[in-house]
């Protein structure tokens, strides 16, 4: 792998790519533009036609280079055509002058529409060998064909690769578009498709391709996905010559440590590790071809094109039963094998039978599950990825959002919105300068759009608590955090916002909207009284629920229960373990009776207290784990204690 040295400033880092059909001159032209063949390998030679992606470096006015990129023209090819279509920036439309746009042409077309561009310039070529008048109707035919596309007022120049006729009107043509196409964002964190795979002697496995964002230096740690192999960069080539550094938009190859070259292949991804994972489901906005006759149907077979990676699976259209031609919805891509997507990344698809290209997009995102088709929230969050994906604030701002009802750190920010720490710490700034971020202990944060969802689950959820037990004053706030799942910290920050707002009160641990109050039927309440007067008056010895029951027949088993509930959340009324219920006057005298008695004898044990209150152990063991409980009294060994205030 070693070569002459080259500096990135010497880059632009832009890519060009051929296109067009067959035959139509597109290797030759480039090997007339750079001084190098892109077919490489023996068959494409012996068989004159380009099969695999070719790549050639050229050398601008201002002394930088760029790479060019050279597509097979075959249909049979087409899966290696798109593999280097997507990291193109600027194409050249090939047509050969002596025979005029043909099926291929068109369809890389369509492609190169579906992928994004927005430059291109259409080279007519071998012009030597076609007459003035078929020249000029092949001028004509090609801008029938481009109309309505990237390309419709793209400049067309005609050439001679073997004359050399033209050809300095389409390295001017080339130097305008380049220069005028911005240049990768390299701000990012690093992520390539590998295009080709091989093993070089002293330097192992080396993989190639165009990174899509970020940079990588010689001694960074690469992961290869979906294969979970990691390693470390040994050398670093763009354009053949040793470079420092590579950047978005340089086409790379990469020497790397530690893993096998025989188990990477292409479609897979060299990424900076933790950020990126596979998937099986990818959601996107498609857009049906117009000029197919007939409606594309759900989950039609497919062939999913992102990056270099071909995938085979199903469309599964979210927002509408059937597609028309040149309409446009959200899909999810159900894959039979795991891709490597981001947001923004451009794609094609073709159907699997017969096979042929049917439309394209961006991905908006990949998940872990299978997404149900007319779902409102489910749409609405991909009109919002969509809405952010073409501002990178935007973007960053969404992956907070995302992240829901939790505190995080910068890391986990960052890892999140796939984002290098630098950018995702920027981010958070602003955010906080709006008004948009919400600070908790340790450096963690959460967007306040989060936070006020997290508070609106919460009232949600008690105003649920109420309508079905009209007859219990709140929720209790242990039970509330546990159904909630969210973290201890964030809970109470919520529900002290919610309390400070007046949307709830907190009474004897329990949670309520701040304007319920029980009411109560005659019924219930003689039930209530009467209950709470039997386990007054019972003392240390009171009923069971279940004795309740039997005691109270006249009342069925359900308003014995709904009236306990009350009692219990007004705090009259104790519930300890093994369904033992002691009134809370009860439960202050024996508070009193025992801390007088462990202050005499320094600590006490259960048979003392069962001596002193008059009752059984039944009775005495659950008292004395619920006084341990409320932390009036402490266990040691056998013994109880007073607890430290």
């Amino acid at each position: 792998m070693a070569g002459p040295q080259l500096k990135s400033s010497d880059i632009y880092n832009v890519i060009i790519g051929t296109a067009g059909h067959i035959d139509h001159g597109k290797s030759t032209l480039v090997k007339a533009l750079t001084g190098i063949d892109p077919d490489r390998l023996k068959e494409e030679k012996e068989r004159e036609m380009t099969i695999d992606l070719g790549f050639a470096p050229f050398t601008l006015k201002n002394g930088q280079k760029v790479g060019i990129i050279d597509v097979p023209g075959h249909e049979r090819f087409i899966k290696n055509m798109v593999a280097g279509a997507t990291s193109i920036d600027v194409v050249l439309l090939i047509v050969a002058g002596d025979e005029g746009p043909n099926i291929q042409t068109r369809e890389h077309v369509t492609i190169m529409q579906m992928l994004g561009l927005q430059r291109g310039i259409i080279v007519i070529t071998k012009s030597d060998k076609a007459d003035p008048d078929f020249l000029e109707l092949v001028r004509e035919v090609v801008r029938a064909l481009v109309r309505g596309t990237f390309l419709e007022n793209a400049p067309i120049v005609a050439v001679s690769a073997l004359t050399g006729q033209g050809m300095d009107s389409l390295i001017d043509a080339i130097n305008r578009s380049v220069l005028d196409a911005p240049p990768h964002e390299i701000s990012g964190v690093f992520r390539m498709p590998i295009q080709r795979i091989f093993s070089a002697k002293g330097f192992g496995t080396v993989v190639t391709g165009v990174p899509i964002s970020g940079r990588a230096k010689i001694g960074d740690v690469l992961e290869i996905l979906p294969l979970g192999a990691s390693g470390r960069i040994r050398n670093l080539q763009a354009y053949k010559a040793d470079v420092p550094e590579i950047r978005a938009g340089h086409s790379s190859a990469i020497a790397i440590t530690d893993v096998d070259y025989q188990r990477v292949e292409r479609g897979m991804v060299a990424a900076t590790p933790g950020y990126f994972k596979a998937s099986l489901y990818v959601e996107a906005r498609f857009k049906y071809v117009p000029d197919i006759p007939r409606p594309l149907r759900n989950l039609s077979p497919v062939k999913l094109h992102v990056g270099t990676k071909e995938a085979d699976g199903r469309i599964v259209l979210l927002d509408k039963k059937a597609l028309e031609p040149g309409e446009e919805c959200y899909v999810q891509f159900r894959l039979d094998e795991p891709v490597v997507v981001a947001a923004g990344d451009p794609y094609i698809v073709r159907l699997q039978t017969p096979t042929y290209t049917i439309g394209g997009g961006r991905v908006l995102d990949s998940s872990d599950q299978k997404l149900k088709p007319f779902k409102d929230e489910n749409l609405m969050k991909l009109v919002e990825k969509e809405a952010a994906i073409s501002n990178r604030f935007s973007a960053l701002e969404f992956a907070l959002k995302e992240m829901g009802p939790r505190a995080v750190d910068l890391k986990e920010f960052a890892v999140a919105a796939q984002a290098p720490v630098e950018s995702a710490e920027a981010a958070m700034r602003q955010f906080e300068a709006s008004g948009k971020l919400l600070r908790f202990d340790g450096g963690r944060f959460m967007h306040v759009d989060a936070f006020e969802a997290t508070m609106q689950f919460l009232k949600t959820r008690i105003e649920a608590f109420h309508q079905k037990n009209p007859l219990r004053a709140g929720l209790d706030l242990l039970i509330l955090r546990m159904e909630s799942k969210l973290e201890e910290t964030l809970f109470r920050r919520a529900m002290d916002e919610l309390v400070r707002r007046g949307v709830l009160a907190v009474e004897n641990d329990k949670a309520r909207l701040a304007g319920f109050t029980v009411k109560l039927s005659r019924e219930d309440a003689e039930a209530a009284a009467e209950v709470e007067r039997v386990l007054l008056q019972s003392k240390f010895a009171t009923p069971r629920i279940d004795e309740l029951y039997e005691r109270f027949s006249r009342y069925n088993r359900e308003r014995i229960d709904r009236v306990l509930g009350l009692l219990v959340d007004k705090g009259a009324v104790a519930q300890l373990k093994d369904g033992v219920l002691f009134h809370r006057e009860t439960v202050e005298e024996a508070k009193r009776t025992l801390a007088h008695a462990i202050r005499e004898r320094g600590s006490i044990e259960a048979a003392q207290v069962r001596d002193l209150i008059g009752t059984s152990r039944k009775f005495v063991i659950p008292l004395l784990e619920h006084l341990d409980d409320i932390g009036f009294t402490k266990r040691i060994e056998n013994r109880r204690v007073l607890r430290q205030k």
